[in-house]
């Protein structure tokens, strides 16, 4: 089974028409071609997508708009902008009537902020776009006087200069060329000079300019509210090719003569030249105008407005340019002030709310007006007869009205409830202004941008569905799915699919067309299912927006074989409704849909009915006017259908029997598609077809006669194959020539009415009235008659996949469930067909195309499926582009392509060409040149369909050169047992140091041009560097190092002290024992007052063994008497025990340095020696003492003056066999003075640089 849509002039409400999807299928009827912005038909414009993309927004009216580039200039009527998606009061910029914006992003131009003081209400560029001229109410611009008309700088917004004609009254128009710049409105002077409603200036300075047209006004009796004001205003203009001024608004006449609304001037002498459009326009005076004009140069497409005027326009129209001759005629009721041709379509800012007289949208109720709507440029169909006024546009060339409507919310800063005022742009945009608070929903104030589809986001789909859709079992092992389309505000082909809750994929998949106005009840049909099922609709666009309707359930019992009764044939052929007449009181129950009918007092219920072993009974009718029933809501009549009853009469008058009339009730004035009976008692079936402007009756006459008494059954049919008339079971008669009826909204009438032909009343039975939203086949026809078992269709569905032009389909998933698919055909959307169950077909043109499938399964049941299929060219090959880099090293070049690409594919081939005869290949390659010198080396590469690119570039190539070795450096850090050593400051003077090795002197290495070490024991060790370039040369650099442990003490006394000798560095807190100690000038001091006095700095902290203690030690003055005696000490314990080394300054200036041992408080000398030399005062002497050992302790000392080198060996060194225990272990080292009892004078000791550390080491100098 298959089925349709209502053609698109036809208005669909639910309830009458249903495209039957039988064995889950969908079928097509493509509607007349309306432009969306995925067309179906070639020959259809790609309209601008319903995108409201983000746009600043005002705060008042915009009334005009140029595009100049990228940049659109509004003048309107307000105070402030703000971005896109903003509310009113947020993020304000002040803006005064005039503002820029940016027509690629929507965003204010900031550099661009003329004031004027009062509403602009025109704005023009120059030709050159270097310039604006504004026209409207004002008479300052930017606080200078500019009255009605200045011009401004598009650079940089700022007001033209010496140029400021004076204008006395409204400029609304303005045209502009290298010289002129002509205008209109209410002008009533120039400076001085008269001028009416019409004048030009010099584009140079403003001067007044000869030409001075006059246009007239008309008679104000066809003035409907009775006014008998006049007017002459102009209101638009425009220059067309062949050098003339066209202008518009609410003149009669123009220099005297008629020219009613709109008319064309010579340029430069103003006399008016022939436009025969205005020789039928009736708009004129103060209620009617053409209120705007725009043009591509050959043509001039016109908007106009009438409330209670005289005028018979309220659309637009186009007319050529030479000489007016009318284009097309929009006749949409509505007035339409501004529009703008782009793409194939004249898109307009208006309030249309009937455009049914060009096959578009009809008057709806409530009132439903469309702001912002398209028509094609070329004539696609003629004006309808109900014109307004008068006749004059009817029958003349009109366009088609686009599948393009965006919703715009009226405003109210005019106080005229109007959404858009101005409609331009360009090729790639669609810009509007006016009041309008929202678009699509969302707020956007004032000005709005619309785009291509491919650069829009495309993101504006389907409405939701209005309702679930109905799900019912009409048969066992079947489910149907009814549900009413829904609409896309720029895509008139949407797809619908059905799921079944658990398949990933539809049951049934259809493209069908749609608009706002005109939705159709579609419905398919799954077989071979059983159980509790649930099933969803969606509806997707183009562009993969989709909505879907909630999950609906249904209980199926499983499939049956056999007879099946008489009311589920019906339903299960597809029946939309069905009266069984078995009622006996109140309305005619629909048993599948949800029709009732109204029953008239001349019907007798209960009656025998006519389907054998079926109990229920049948309707008489008496044969008057109130024998009769009908539908209660008024549908449109349907073009495809069938209609089917069983009667049973004896009347020799004949009588109608079911047909569609235009009254529920009494006697129609419009009336077909009607099955009635001749005085002859044969039957009829008649439609009213439409032929130009009028209906001829076409009928299909049976030969029989079948009023005999007995019953009868009766089909009529219509649809793409023409009427058809079945009794019994049998056609008796077809006619191919009528596939639709007259248009009217009407009733299913069955008995009484107004008959085509024989008696206007039936007189006999009727019983099993149905109705079917498709033409039935012969074989269905005869099933209901013979009651053989029901054959179920099979289930048309298939997948696409295209690759650019190419469409390969496959019908695998179809399935019948009696047995195998028989056929498989296939219409490809561009007029050719193919067969079989997979097809790969290569269009001749990208677009999108309906490709249908059909399948037909043995019994000769079919089912159809459709789908959008978008396919495109393959884009032209695109060139790879070639680039490579090169290095050189002597004579030899390395060269790299890989950043050679190919944009559309990929590089296949690289080929080098070296410059010196050789070549090679590949996306890197070397070459040894033999000679120095510089090549040209050139790389083509080859893309993977065969295009090529080539680049060159100069390598210079020099002989090898000598290498020179590189030297080696380094530097070395020692702290304690470590050393960090850095041979950064190596160098290789014609290239670079590849490598470095240490070598750190204790059978240690490392690489790396830094590196670190830390030694087991202290000492001086010779570490080397050896570092090799980049050609093998190496170098060597050795250095001595110096590490040592960590000290046990150290001091520099680099602090201040004033009694004390403070904290040490290492070591702790200074003890002081006698006299006085210090800490200044970087030493510490120890002062003795008196001969016989002592005073010692201990480091009691300090608990070692085997220690050596050194520091440097001086006097401030010479001894007196027996000298000064100076000690350091180690091994220092409690009950007065400690080794020390004795230094005695003596008055003589000779030095005694002694080792001593004191135990118990007993001092024993163990070795006395006397220094060379005399001793100065303030001469610093480094004093080292070592002791070792435990039982018989080792001990060692030095001295040397500071600055001197130091002794290699020790000066002093004894083994002390007398040690008691308590100076065979650790204790604690300091410093200490006494003076000989005989001296005369204080002394002070200086002490600096003490250390201490391990025996046998020393303070590491670095």
């Amino acid at each position: 089974m298959t089925g349709s849509t209502a053609p698109a002039s036809r208005r669909v409400l639910a309830g009458v028409l249903s495209t039957l999807l039988a064995a889950g299928s969908l079928s097509l009827l493509v509607s007349p071609a309306r432009a969306d912005t995925a067309p179906v038909a070639a020959t259809t414009p790609t309209t601008v997508s319903a995108d409201a993309l983000p746009t600043v927004q005002i705060n008042g009216v915009a009334w005009s708009q140029v595009v100049v580039g990228n940049t659109v200039y509004v003048a309107g009527s307000f105070t402030s902008a703000r971005p896109a998606g903003a509310p009113a009061g947020v993020s304000e910029t002040p803006r005064n009537n005039l503002l820029a914006y940016d027509i690629r992003t929507g965003e204010l131009v900031r550099s661009f902020a003329p004031s004027l003081n009062g509403q602009a209400l025109v704005i023009t560029a120059s030709p050159d776009g270097k310039r604006l001229y504004v026209g409207g109410d004002f008479d300052k611009v930017d606080g200078q006087t500019r009255y009605r008309i200045a011009a401004i700088d598009t650079a940089t917004g700022a007001l033209v200069p010496n140029w400021g004609p004076g204008v006395n009254g409204r400029v609304r128009a303005i045209v502009a060329t290298d010289s002129t710049v002509y205008f209109g409105g209410n002008v009533q002077a120039v400076g001085s000079h008269t001028r009416n409603r019409l004048a030009a200036v010099s584009a140079s300075n403003g001067a007044l300019l000869p030409w001075a047209p006059v246009p007239g006004v008309g008679s104000t009796k066809g003035n409907r509210d009775g006014s008998t004001k006049t007017s002459n205003e102009v209101l638009a203009m425009v220059r067309t090719a062949g050098d003339q001024i066209v202008v518009a608004g609410r003149f009669d006449s123009l220099n005297g003569t008629k020219a009613t609304g709109v008319g064309a001037l010579d340029p430069v002498s103003g006399a008016t030249r022939p436009f025969a459009i205005n020789q039928l326009i009736t708009n004129q005076g103060v209620n009617s105008a053409i209120y705007s004009l725009s043009t591509d140069g050959s043509t001039v497409y016109g908007t106009a407005y009438d409330y209670n005027g005289p005028g018979n326009i309220e659309g637009s129209f186009a007319a050529a340019a030479d000489g007016g001759a009318i284009r097309w005629i929009n006749d949409c009721r509505g007035d339409t002030y501004s529009s703008f041709a782009t793409g194939g379509a004249l898109y307009m800012a208006g309030h249309p709310h009937d455009c049914a007289n060009i096959g578009g949208f009809p008057e709806q109720s409530p009132r439903v007006n469309k702001f912002a709507t398209a028509v094609s440029l070329e004539p696609a169909g003629v004006v309808g007869s109900k014109t307004l006024t008068n006749s004059n546009f009817a029958g003349k060339p009109a366009p088609a009205l686009q599948n393009w409507f965006p919703t715009m919310s009226p405003g109210t800063f005019t106080g005229q409830a109007q959404a858009g005022w101005t409609v331009t742009g360009n090729d790639s945009y669609v810009v509007y202004g006016g009041e309008f608070p929202q678009v699509n929903g969302v707020g956007q104030q004032g000005l709005v941008r619309y785009a291509r589809p491919d650069i829009a986001p495309n993101k504006v789909g389907p409405y939701t569905f209005a309702s679930a859709p109905t799900v019912t079992s009409p048969a066992p092992g079947q489910a149907r799915i009814s549900w009413t389309t829904t609409n896309d505000r720029d895509n008139s082909q949407l797809t619908y699919a059905v799921y079944r809750e658990g398949e990933a994929l539809p049951v049934a998949e259809s493209v069908n067309a749609s608009t706002w106005w005109e939705n159709s009840q579609l419905t398919a049909t799954d077989v071979g299912v059983s159980g509790s099922l649930r099933y969803r609709v969606t509806a997707t666009d183009p562009f993969g927006n989709t909505v879907g309707s909630d999950w609906v359930p249904v209980q199926v019992a499983p499939a049956t074989t056999g007879t099946v009764p008489y009311a589920d044939r019906v339903r299960a052929d597809g029946a939309q409704s069905h009266w069984r007449l078995g009622d006996r009181s109140g309305n005619a129950v629909d048993a599948i849909g949800s029709r009732p009918m109204t029953v008239g007092n001349g019907v007798t219920r209960g009656v025998a009915g006519a389907v054998p072993g079926d109990a229920d009974t049948a309707y008489s009718f008496a044969g008057t006017a109130k024998a009769t029933m009908a539908t209660q809501t008024a549908t449109a009549a349907p073009n495809v259908f069938t209609v089917e009853a069983w009667f049973q009469t004896s009347s020799a008058t004949g009588g109608r029997l079911l047909g569609f009339a235009n009254s529920q009730s009494g006697t129609s004035s419009k009336y077909d598609r009607q099955v009635y009976l001749d005085a002859q008692g044969r039957l009829n079936f008649s439609v009213n077809a439409p032929v130009m402007f009028w209906t001829t009756q076409r009928t299909v006459t049976s030969i029989a006669t079948f009023n005999d008494g007995k019953w009868h059954h009766v089909a009529a049919s219509m649809g793409a194959n023409g009427m058809a008339l079945y009794v019994d079971g049998t056609l008796v008669g077809s006619r191919t020539d009528t596939k639709s009826g007259e248009s009217y909204n009407g009733y299913l009438r069955v008995g009484s009415d107004r008959a085509m032909g024989g008696s206007n009343t039936f007189s006999g039975r009727i019983d099993e009235v149905a109705y079917y939203p498709k033409a039935l086949t012969a074989a269905q026809v005869m099933g209901h008659v013979s009651g053989a078992p029901v054959n179920q269709v099979p289930a048309a569905r298939f997948s696409s996949t295209t690759t650019y032009l190419t469409a390969d389909l496959d019908a695998s998933r179809s399935v019948d469930a009696e047995g195998p698919i028989a056929s498989y055909a296939w219409t490809l959307g561009d007029g050719t067909t193919a067969t079989g169950r997979t097809v790969s077909h290569t269009y001749g043109a990208g677009g999108t195309y309906v490709v249908g499938l059909t399948v037909t399964d043995a019994a000769g049941a079919t089912s159809t499926s459709s789908r959008l299929v978008q396919v495109s060219p393959e884009p032209p090959n695109q060139a790879p582009t070639a680039a490579f880099t090169s290095s050189v090293a002597d004579l030899r070049v390395d060269v790299d392509g890989a950043g050679s690409a190919d944009a559309d594919g990929s590089v296949v081939s690289h080929d080098w060409d070296f410059g010196d005869g050789s070549t090679g290949t590949g996306a890197t390659a070397s070459h040894d040149y033999t000679a120095a010198g510089t090549y040209t080396v050139r790389l083509t590469v080859t893309d993977d369909d065969g295009a090529t690119a080539t680049a060159e570039r100069e390598v210079t190539v020099t002989a090898p050169r000598v290498n020179q070795a590189p030297t080696a450096a380094f530097t070395s850090t020692a702290t304690d047992l470590s050393v960090v050593v850095d041979g950064a400051a190596s160098a290789d003077p014609d290239g670079t140091v590849s490598s470095y090795a240490w070598d750190f002197g204790d059978g240690t290495t490392a690489t790396g041009a830094t590196a670190s070490h830390a030694y087991t024991a202290g000492g001086t060790y010779t570490v080397r560097l050896t570092v090799t370039d980049d050609d093998g040369a190496t170098a060597v650099v050795e250095r001595a190092v110096l590490v040592g442990a960590p000290p046990l003490a150290m001091d520099a006394f680099e602090r201040e002290v004033a009694s004390g000798f403070g904290v040490a560095q290492v070591g702790g807190a200074w003890t002081l024992s006698g006299g006085a100690a210090s800490v200044s000038g970087g030493v510490g001091h120890l002062d003795v007052a008196t001969g016989g006095a002592s005073a010692a700095a201990l480091l009691n902290s300090v608990q070692a063994r085997d220690v050596a203690v050194q520091a440097g030690l001086s006097l401030d003055r010479a001894p007196t008497g027996g000298g000064s005696f100076v000690y350091l000490m180690a091994r220092r314990t409690a009950g007065n025990n400690v080794y020390r080394v004795s230094v005695r300054f003596q008055a003589d200036g000779k030095v005694v340095m002694a080792l001593l041992r004191t135990a118990a408080g007993t001092e024993t000398a163990l070795k006395t020696i006397t220094l060379p030399g005399t001793y100065t005062p303030g001469t610093v002497l480094q004093v080292r003492f070592d002791v070792t050992g435990a039982e018989t302790p080792t001990l060692q000392a030095k001295a040397w003056t500071s600055g001197t080198v130091e002794p290699t060996g020790w000066q002093l060194s004894a083994t002390d066999t007398g040690a008691n225990a308590a100076l065979q272990g650790a204790g604690g080292i300091g410093v200490s003075v006494y003076v000989a009892g005989s001296a005369t004078a204080p002394v002070r000791v200086n002490v600096d640089d003490l250390w201490a550390g391990a025996a046998g080491t020393a303070p590491i100098a670095r």
